[in-house]
């Protein structure tokens, strides 16, 4: 008899698990409550194509999305690129890509420099996770309290802000070592990827596989409880219109939610240690402008006064042609509780124009062709000090119940390639528990 398996979110690990479950025979329905698969990769349409919501590029040491990419048939549509990017601090723009960047960046006094660059080498080589410390710590201990001070402390307070303090060494590490990983034997050289059409693309594919091979996805509809039946041991998933039975489930967004719709089937302990887990929220606003704002594509922004953390000139590695504009993200990170995160449009826009101002005084709003503000609660999980002794079990043994989120992600950051892995690895276990 087929098995039924329910995935509850249609972003990267949802689809990922979903198609991987549909090729190996299972029944599949996946509960989406946004009109769109994608999750965090929403995207919309703009000039006769589509394009992401929120700003996403690619590495060339993604494995895991490259290979779906392929698998897929839409190995052509990535397109990659060599971007130029900037630290923006005390009012300069300091060219940022190459390591000639660095030892000229007189930010940083010549001996912090060389170390900064160091600190970025060594962390390829490091095999213990500094998991004992801080970042600021670890940072301080192998670079210095200028490198710290100067540099990654105004950054760890844009991205955690009151929890910057807390972070853990590991994350910092984590991204230290991937962007090594990215320029190869070429260190002067950084190369991003980007799927034409957005990556929605990669996700309406998936979706069309699992809609053509027998499974179901249900836009427009939340899934409001996850129930455990006590005599037959199978699972109900309700929402809106009624409930349908499951061998098993996987729940695919954030642990807080996940406590909301199964907590009359999860013991205390492991709520506990759910509730353990906090993330940040994301404002990000897409512009389209008539004229560019600089020759790079991404401008780090370590400076308080302004109300975005970096400037993201998606069409400096994508041909502006495509679009019919130049196309600028701009975004912040910030509790969201944070007063910020509840203001109007309108507002988030004028303190967007006014920190564009500060740094590019030729911007000129009578360039500005459209606006878009999107928000996304659940962004970023704050990886504290301590967090591996937290992080989540995908699934307690013999449950049919799992949980496989961007907090799960560790000690790698969220991004597209390891939800995709998360969701290979969330297959397999679903696989090997209706087996038995």
């Amino acid at each position: 008899m087929q098995k039924r398996v329910a995935i509850i979110g249609a972003g990267a690990t949802g689809l990922t698990a979903a198609y991987e479950l549909v090729k190996k025979g299972c029944c599949v329905t996946v509960y989406e409550m946004a009109p769109q698969v994608g999750g965090l990769t929403a995207f919309h349409e703009i000039n006769g194509t589509f394009i992401d919501n929120v700003y996403h590029h690619i590495f060339t040491s993604d494995t895991y999305i490259i290979k779906l990419t392929e698998e897929l048939g839409l190995g052509s549509s990535l397109v990659w690129a060599t971007p130029k990017d900037a630290f923006y601090v005390n009012g300069i723009s300091y060219p940022f890509t190459s390591p000639m960047d660095l030892l000229r960046f007189k930010h940083l006094p010549f001996i912090s420099r060389i170390l900064m660059g160091l600190l970025v080498l060594r962390a390829r080589f490091v095999k213990k996770i500094p998991e004992d410390m801080t970042a600021g710590r670890w940072i301080t201990k192998l670079a210095g309290k200028q490198v710290y001070e100067k540099v990654w402390k105004p950054l760890l307070i844009a991205k955690f802000d009151t929890d910057a303090g807390d972070i853990s060494a590991a994350w910092i590490w984590n991204k230290f070592k991937l962007r090594g990983s990215t320029r190869g034997k070429n260190i002067n050289k950084e190369m991003l990827g980007y799927m034409e059409g957005s990556f929605g693309k990669l996700y309406m594919a998936l979706a069309d596989y699992i809609n053509s091979h027998g499974g179901i996805i249900k836009l427009n509809t939340k899934a409001t409880a996850v129930i455990k039946n006590p005599v037959t041991g199978n699972w109900g998933v309700e929402y809106h219109a009624g409930s349908d039975c499951f061998d098993a489930v996987l729940f695919t967004a954030a642990p807080e939610l996940f406590i909301e719709m199964a907590k009359e089937t999860l013991p205390g302990a492991y709520i506990n240690n759910l509730q353990k887990i906090s993330y940040k929220s994301n404002i990000c606003a897409i512009l389209r402008l008539k004229n560019p704002l600089s020759k790079y594509y991404w401008t780090t922004v370590a400076d308080s006064e302004i109300p975005f953390v970096a400037v993201i000139e998606h069409t400096n590695i994508v041909p502006t042609s495509v679009y019919g504009a130049h196309i600028v993200y701009l975004t912040r990170y910030l509790d969201p509780k944070d007063s910020m995160f509840e203001k109007s449009d309108s507002e988030i826009q004028e303190l967007f124009y006014r920190g564009l101002e500060a740094i590019y005084p030729n911007f000129d709003r009578g360039d500005i062709m459209d606006v878009k503000i999107f928000r996304s609660y659940y962004a970023q999980p704050v990886i504290r000090l301590g967090y591996n002794k937290i992080l989540p079990d995908i699934t307690r043994p013999n449950t049919g119940l799992f949980l496989s989120s961007m907090a799960q992600i560790y000690p790698e950051d969220r991004g597209q390639n390891y939800g995709i892995r998360e969701g290979i690895k969330a297959s397999e276990m679903i696989m090997d528990y209706l087996s038995t």
